[in-house]
């Protein structure tokens, strides 16, 4: 047991930290989810690596310019983690991945200061009060309707050459993918035990710890019944998704297939299983579905977050419109635009 009275070092704090943080956020309060404390664990192990390799002194004595450095080397370096014992990157990182290791470093400083493991310090605190970068708009990039056409033609293909296993599997999940807008976790998390027995429904374990049920209907409860039916090894798990030795697929797999899946459909464009849910999203209002029903079913907390698929549909509505009321060709071509006699001010 770490006490109060002798410094503690980073990686005794960090152990420390993830303790509490199972049980509550230190935040809100509330309980967390396993992936956001997974989240929380992975970004102070980088924390921890890049405190090594740079000789800082134990926690107490850290200051603002140690996080300054921190952030710069997120921001700045192409190939980080570099025998950390994780897989290296290899393109400088996004200013909202920067954001987030920040901000759950200064959580975890100030859980640090709260708790008393560490003194307050006009350093410690002068580092807290360090500017991150803040990314732009989270702008929604969805899948266009040629990319999934593609990649469920891939899965139809393995049906129809003899990798059936995988062509049915895969297909399910992009079914269920672009369906029901579910996150990463939120389906590799699925489980029998929370399929309502006609599938019509499914109870998932989402973002903030919460419960939801997320409805199935259509073409993705009738792959997903062709799956579970004829395909999925019963009895060896609860979890609903099973690589095809009968293991419980995880987040980890579903990363290392859609990027084959994507290349082999000829899909170019950035992103990952994230962008099946921003097709969900603005699939669901240019369809008709109304704004507030797409929170519950994406499980946004707040209708800030939802807005931003009514934005990129009003974007793009704009400028579909454009070639119908473009002023240049309305000039050129003539239009039912009125006199210029009461336009405008008039000196």
């Amino acid at each position: 047991m770490v006490t109060k009275t002798r410094p503690i070092t980073l990686t005794e704090l960090v152990d420390q930290f993830i303790e509490s943080v199972s049980l509550v956020s230190p935040r809100t309060g509330k309980r967390l989810s396993p992936w956001t404390v997974e989240n929380y664990r992975k970004v102070l192990t980088g924390l921890e690596y890049f405190a090594a390799m740079n000789g800082w002194p134990e926690p107490a004595r850290l200051t603002r310019k140690h996080l300054r450095d921190f952030v710069l080397y997120l921001s700045l370096e192409p190939r980080r983690w570099s025998g950390n014992g994780r897989r290296p990157t290899h393109k400088e990182a996004k200013t909202g991945t920067v954001n987030r290791y920040g901000t759950v470093t200064k959580t975890f400083f100030r859980w640090a200061l709260e708790e008393e493991y560490l003194p307050e310090t006009p350093e410690l605190l002068s580092m807290l009060r360090f500017k991150l970068p803040q990314p732009g708009s989270d702008g929604v990039e969805p899948y266009t309707d040629d990319e999934l056409t593609s990649m469920l033609g891939v899965c139809d293909y393995d049906i129809q050459r003899g990798n059936r296993f995988l062509g049915v599997r895969n297909k399910a999940i992009i079914s269920v993918f672009t369906d029901t807008g579910l996150r990463l976790a939120e389906l590799t998390g699925m489980k029998l035990s929370e399929l309502d027995p006609k599938l019509q429904q499914v109870r998932v374990f989402g973002k903030g710890a919460k419960f939801r049920v997320v409805p199935l209907n259509g073409q993705a409860r009738k792959v997903l019944k062709t799956y579970l039916a004829d395909y999925r090894q019963p009895g060896l798990s609860d979890e609903v998704w099973q690589t095809d030795n009968g293991a419980p697929l995880t987040r980890h797999g579903v990363k290392i297939m859609l990027p084959r899946l994507r290349r082999r459909a000829g899909v170019t464009s950035g992103g990952g299983a994230h962008k099946f849910r921003h097709f969900f999203g603005t699939s669901y209002l240019q369809n008709g579905g109304d704004v507030n029903t797409l929170r519950l079913l994406l499980g946004h907390e707040s209708l800030d977050t939802t807005l931003k698929y009514v934005k990129f549909i009003d974007e793009r509505r704009a400028i579909n419109s454009h070639a119908e009321f473009s002023p240049l060709d309305h000039l050129y071509h003539g239009g039912s635009r009125q006199s210029d006699e009461h336009w405008g001010w008039k000196p």
